[in-house]
Formats: C-alpha cells, sequence, structure tokens
C-alpha cells in the first residue's frame, strides 16, 4: 500500500519566501522607478527655471537701455525681449521701472510658467509654477583704480573740444613716443610713484591696475590722490608688449566673428534721446580709462587729474624707424565720454551730464 507522502518543510519556507522576495522586487522596482521619474521631472523643472532666468534677465538688460530718460519705453522694450525668449505675455507678470540711486534707474523684470509634471502624476502631481525674476540699473562710469598709464592732456585739441567734452568718432593718440612739443611730455605717467620701471608700467597696462586711488581734483571723499608723476622715454618694448598681452584676453564680446572685439560690440550708440553710448562689453580689453591732465610747469614732470576720459583701444603704431629697439610707439585711441566732477569708481550712480552709461544686473 502506497502512503503519501509528506512534503517537505524546507520546501514550503522556500515557496513562502520566493513569493516574499517577488513581492519585496515589485515595491523596490516601483520605488526605483518613482524615484526616477520624480528625478527626470525636476530636471525638467530645472531646465525651465533656467530659461526663464535667461529670459527675465535678457528683457530687464533691455529695458534698462532705455532708462532713466525713458522709463515707458523700458517698459516696452523690456516685454519685446521676454518675447523674443519665448515667452507669451500671460507669462510676463511684472515689468517695473523702479528708483534706487536716481529716478527710474532701475527695471525689475518676473516671469512666470506653469510646469506640468509628466512622470510625477502618479504621486497626484499635476502643475507646480516655475518663476524667475531680474532686477537691471543703469550707472554712469567714472574713473578709479582701472586706468591706463597714459595721460591725454585737457588742452588736446585732436581729441577733446575746447570745453574739454570728447570729438566724437576722432582718432586721437595717447603715450606720444619721441615727446611732443611740450619739453617732457610722453603721455606717460608714473601711476604709484615707484620710479616708473618698465615691469611696473606694462603691468599697469596688462591688468589696468594701481595700488593708488585715484581721482579728479577737488574730490576730497574718499581720500585719494590726484597728482602724479610723469614717465619720460619711448617706453618702446614695454608698450607694445604690454598691449598686445592686453588684447590677447579677446575677443569676449565678438559677434562679428571677427576675432577681436569691435567698437560697436563694446559701445552701443543711442538712439538720440538719451546718452550717446552705453557700455555693452564692459569686460573687453579694449575699453580703457584715460585720467585727462593738467600741468603747471615745463618741463612736464608732475600733472593734475582734471577728470578720466573712457576711450576704445585701437592699438599702436611705430612713427619713425622700425620700433624694434628704437623708434617711437604712439598708441591710438577712440574718446567717447568724459567726466570732470565723479568720484573714483569704474561705475557710480547715474549722472545726467554723462555721455556713457554702464547696465548691469542687480538681482
Amino acid at each position: 500500500m502506497n502512503r503519501p507522502r509528506k512534503k517537505d518543510p524546507s520546501n514550503l519556507s522556500k515557496g513562502r519566501e520566493r513569493g516574499q522576495g517577488l513581492i519585496l522586487s515589485v515595491l523596490v522596482m516601483g520605488a526605483i522607478f518613482g524615484f526616477t521619474a520624480m528625478a527626470l521631472d525636476v530636471g525638467m523643472i530645472f531646465r525651465d527655471r533656467r530659461h526663464l532666468q535667461n529670459a527675465a534677465d535678457a528683457a530687464a538688460l533691455a529695458g534698462a537701455a532705455e532708462l532713466p530718460m525713458n522709463p515707458a519705453r523700458a517698459v516696452v522694450k523690456a516685454r519685446q525681449w521676454a518675447k523674443n525668449n519665448g515667452l507669451d505675455s500671460s507669462q510676463v507678470k511684472t515689468i517695473q521701472v523702479r528708483s534706487a540711486n536716481f529716478p527710474n534707474d532701475t527695471i525689475y523684470v518676473k516671469v512666470e510658467e506653469q510646469f506640468d509634471w509628466i512622470f510625477a502624476k502618479v504621486l497626484d502631481q499635476d502643475q507646480t509654477a516655475v518663476s524667475a525674476d531680474a532686477a537691471a540699473r543703469v550707472e554712469a562710469y567714472g574713473g578709479g583704480h582701472n586706468i591706463m598709464p597714459w595721460g591725454l592732456l585737457k588742452s588736446d585739441s585732436s581729441c577733446l573740444q575746447i570745453d574739454g567734452t570728447p570729438i566724437l568718432n576722432a582718432d586721437c593718440s595717447v603715450k606720444i613716443g619721441a615727446g611732443s612739443s611740450i619739453t617732457g611730455w610722453y603721455g606717460a605717467l608714473d601711476l604709484d610713484g615707484n620710479g616708473g620701471g618698465s615691469a611696473e608700467y606694462e603691468a599697469n597696462i596688462i591688468d589696468g591696475e594701481s595700488e593708488t586711488l585715484y581721482c579728479a581734483r577737488y574730490e576730497t571723499t574718499p581720500s585719494c590722490e590726484s597728482v602724479v608723476d610723469t614717465l619720460a622715454g619711448n617706453k618702446v618694448g614695454g608698450t607694445d608688449h604690454a598691449i598686445d598681452e592686453r588684447l590677447s584676453r579677446e575677443p569676449t564680446c565678438d559677434d562679428s566673428g571677427n576675432g577681436h572685439d569691435d567698437f560697436e560690440e563694446v559701445f552701443a550708440a543711442s538712439d538720440g534721446t538719451g546718452p550717446a553710448y552705453s557700455v555693452i562689453c564692459p569686460q573687453s580689453p579694449r575699453l580703457i580709462f584715460i585720467p585727462v591732465v593738467s600741468f603747471n610747469s615745463v618741463p612736464i614732470q608732475q600733472v593734475t587729474i582734471e577728470g578720466w576720459a573712457i576711450a576704445y583701444l585701437h592699438g599702436y603704431h611705430c612713427v619713425i624707424l622700425n620700433c624694434t629697439g628704437a623708434g617711437n610707439w604712439v598708441v591710438d585711441v577712440e574718446v567717447v565720454e568724459t567726466n570732470y566732477s565723479d568720484f573714483p569708481g569704474i561705475e557710480s550712480n547715474f549722472n545726467p551730464t554723462t555721455t556713457v552709461t554702464a547696465r548691469e544686473l542687480v538681482q
């Protein structure tokens, strides 16, 4: 007689373990799928947020180009640039012209869109508002640390009008090479007053920095220097090597693709209703600041800073011989602004008398 076999308890235990393992695997796979879905959705949220921020920044900077003279036009232009960046009118929540340091010198933009969750809908996530905001301010350029070791005589009629304002679109020269008709004047300055070594002179051109804080005369706050010693001699090697090194940092805003920052890529001309120019590429090495100076005695050994010239650095050229160890270098610039009343500092509050403004994001 056949007797029924008893079930092996170990087999029953293994079956239960396999069933539990299957359930656990399903749960783990579900959790992994959920986390993956959330990660994909969050990644797309960050992508949309980045796009919104770029659009807000562009709209604020575009609007600031019309400030402070045309606040209504600033709002229109900001709205247009938001549209240019793919936003419709419903996504532009706020455009406000505000006053910070000068009436109507700041524009604020806030944009928003609804993000539709995709994978996370299984977790009852439907939509989330994603927003970005930006503020841009218009400021004026003044003098300060970022200056070249060259001086522009206030009496230089090839660069400046009789009232000291710039002759726009005129090619003018600083760093005169063999010297001008005025005894002792070569156009070079001994910034920091350390003796005028070639290495110091080159370094001042390359990085545009001085240890001393310089300002125009009559400015007493903050404490700064307005009298500078001059340098004698051609400074042939120092001038060409330093300018070449300075300009090796370009292109920084080369929209034309020609390998360097053109004048129109550094300065933008206005439409005639506000300042003559706006600086649109403040990081360009061709944007330079030159002290406008006067002298009291001949030979010129010291000069007094009367103000600042903001200029475009074209380069340098040689006159007489070939300038290989000899000859005379002349530095070519185009002056777009002079300022005789500002405190030191590359940027300062908007000044209605200035002809150059700068736009920057402040939020």
